[in-house]
């Protein structure tokens, strides 16, 4: 539209001065050079706010880095750099399993043990209750003699010597105390069982962490993907150190195209609005998506935390948001490189006859992309 506006001016120009004959002078000059000043000018406000370009544009893809949960020499290296892994089945990697699998007979021996102990604690429990209640119908009987004695006193005084009395009532008294000591036996127990059953609830939790731990001597792929690189081989250390990972993981499972745009033409870009895109990976080609959204925020914005204070010659913005694409194809997308660039534009629901200039000028970087690689 840009050049067509400029054929349009030149011809006019043409027509005003040669065919019409009109003589120039540096009023009519300067009237039609301020014309075609703001008439270019409001062409390119209104084209870049209803069309807006981009050429700051990346395909970008999650890194995981990959750290082992336990310790020891790697046996084997399975996955190879660059080639496709499946989350959750493909191995990564082996740890040496050895003193994993002893920890678990280890566990599993101590599970046995607490186990033993609980059955053994419900036996005296039961050994307990009936020790209770026989010291409890030995005390009822002996109870009963003292009564029966004593009503014999009363209806036949001295029939029952007090030395007899006293000898009754010193065995009831005894049976009193065996049945106290009885139920002190009866609760010893049922703490004692309660305490076992805990052991064995811990020694069942430490058998699962060993096991958990045996589990993690093979390591498998974190999401679908690759791996990229390794920093170690086999022999080296696994150590579950975040600052030192074993390699980088390239997550394939989620890709996001990302363009950077001003901030000020953004103010008509909307979530589903037609994109098209040329990228460098594939030259000559228009790839067409929409606009997932608006990422209405900056890492320049962002303040840390620290004890220090910020340094206000530090503080300043590009003036730029970032727009998240999505591409039409979805098969596509999954095959595009990480790190791919190019430039996209946006069509907005303003300005509607603009839009041509950027679909020309899309395309024409698209065929560039032969002619200039770099």
């Amino acid at each position: 539209m840009i050049a067509l506006f400029i054929l349009l001016y030149v011809t006019g120009i043409w027509l005003f001065y040669v065919k019409m004959k009109v003589r120039p002078n540096p009023i009519n000059l300067a009237v039609s050079g301020v014309i075609g000043f703001i008439a270019v000018g409001a062409i390119v406000i209104l084209w870049q706010f209803s069309a807006p370009t981009s050429g700051q544009m990346v395909v970008a893809r999650y890194t995981i880095q990959i750290v082992p949960q336990v310790k020891g020499p790697i046996v084997k290296l399975n996955a190879k750099p660059n080639e496709p892994l499946e989350k959750g089945k493909s191995l990564l990697f082996e740890i040496q399993p050895d003193l994993f699998e002893i920890a678990v007979k280890q566990s599993e021996a101590a599970l046995g043990a607490a186990t033993s102990t609980v059955t053994q604690t419900e036996s005296a429990i039961k050994v307990a209750d009936a020790t209770v209640t026989e010291s409890v119908a030995n005390a009822a009987a002996i109870k009963s003699e003292l009564d029966a004695k004593n009503e014999t006193n009363e209806k036949s005084p001295g029939a029952v010597s007090k030395i007899q009395i006293i000898q009754i009532q010193d065995r009831y008294d005894a049976a009193q105390a065996t049945f106290e000591k009885s139920k002190a036996t009866q609760q010893e127990a049922i703490v004692a069982l309660e305490i076992a059953k805990q052991n064995a609830k811990l020694a069942q939790a430490n058998l699962d962490k060993a096991q958990f731990d045996l589990t993690q001597c093979k390591v498998y792929a974190p999401a679908d993907g690759f791996i990229t690189n390794w920093e170690v081989r086999e022999g080296s250390m696994a150590v579950p150190l975040p600052l030192s990972p074993m390699g980088t993981f390239i997550d394939t499972s989620q890709v996001d195209i990302v363009a950077v745009f001003g901030q000020n033409v953004t103010k008509n870009i909307q979530p589903g609005d037609k994109v098209e895109l040329a990228l460098k990976a594939y030259p000559g080609q228009i790839l067409p998506g929409t606009v997932d959204s608006v990422i209405a925020g900056t890492g320049e914005g962002q303040f840390t935390t620290s004890g220090k204070l910020i340094s206000a010659a530090s503080i300043g913005s590009a003036g730029k948001f970032a727009v998240k694409i999505k591409l039409d194809d979805d098969q596509l997308t999954e095959t595009i490189p990480m790190g791919t660039a190019g430039m996209c534009t946006v069509y907005t629901n303003t300005g509607k006859p603009f839009h041509i200039i950027s679909k020309v000028t899309v395309r024409i970087k698209a065929w560039m992309y032969y002619l200039i690689p770099m």
